[in-house]
């Protein structure tokens, strides 16, 4: 799997142990694209879960968060 990183203000969500819903975009080999809605304490748990969720995943990358 191919990583994807950006610069964003997501880790100012991340003050506390509070659990969050992060919609994730996967994209597969193929070019299909999943999106996914993960409950996680962070994005890098978030990335890992939807990206476990899809045999062939190239990438992955969050759209958005929201509080739990």
């Amino acid at each position: 799997m191919t990583a994807v990183f950006s610069t964003s203000n997501f880790n100012a969500y991340n003050s506390s142990n509070v659990l969050r819903i992060y919609t994730i975009e996967v994209i597969t080999f193929d070019g299909d694209s999943h999106i996914f809605e993960i409950e996680a304490y962070d994005g890098d748990e978030a990335l890992n879960i939807a990206a476990s969720m899809v045999g062939d995943a190239d990438y992955a990358m969050i759209q958005g968060v929201q509080v739990a």
